[in-house]
């Protein structure tokens, strides 16, 4: 009977075991390079950003991301202020007095762009984010910090994912994760607190998933 009901309950809870390793081992949703000025060693805490997004990644992404990146950089204490703007309808200078005010330690601009993929039948799918960012030293009024990368959900989860529509939240938190983890190991020089890039994992240690 013993025997029996260890068997069953192998048998219910391989797949749960499988998934989890999957979830655990699958790689990271992004690649990132990134050029530092070898003479900055100031540590910022206070930072401003302005990330124009294209504004086909305006739904769903828009959102998700300015949450996630504020959220992130105040895991990792940084007081920051993310602001989202759109090329057709925004400017850079409209929130200048906001951070004067702010009085932030360094700015940083962000440019995010849809990735695309050409389906099999033609059709042009977003399936992540072409993005750089700039970190420019309020004292100096120079760029002190560069990055360059891609969330690539073909690329790096060829067994997971369908190209569709292709706008998803999970875009947006790969692209907070790729920026602040950098941003905080080389900048801030520390070790990043965890930022998760999947639903079912934020949920589980309280991270916003709007």
């Amino acid at each position: 009977m013993k025997k029996k009901l260890t068997i069953t309950l192998f048998i219910i809870l391989l797949p749960v075991a499988i998934m989890t390793l999957v979830i655990l081992l699958r790689p990271e949703g992004y690649s990132i390079t990134t050029e530092k000025d070898s003479s900055f060693d100031k540590k910022i805490q206070r930072i401003f950003i302005i990330a124009m997004v294209e504004e086909h990644l305006k739904s769903v992404f828009a959102h998700s991301f300015e949450h996630s990146m504020t959220s992130a950089f105040q895991s990792n204490s940084v007081d920051a202020i993310v602001k989202v703007i759109f090329p057709e309808s925004d400017s850079l200078t409209d929130y200048g007095k906001e951070a004067e005010t702010f009085a932030p330690d360094a700015t940083m601009h962000i440019e995010i762009n849809p990735l695309y993929r050409t389906r099999d039948d033609g059709y042009q799918a977003i399936v992540g984010t072409d993005f750089e960012a700039s970190l420019i030293d309020m004292a100096t009024q120079t760029r002190v910090w560069y990055a360059t990368g891609k969330v690539d959900y073909i690329k790096h989860f060829t067994s997971y994912y369908i190209a569709h529509e292709g706008i998803r939240k999970e875009f947006a938190w790969n692209t907070t994760a790729a920026i602040v983890r950098a941003f905080i190991a080389e900048v801030n020089g520390q070790k990043p607190a965890p930022i998760y890039t999947q639903t079912e994992v934020r949920q589980r240690h309280g991270q916003r998933v709007d």
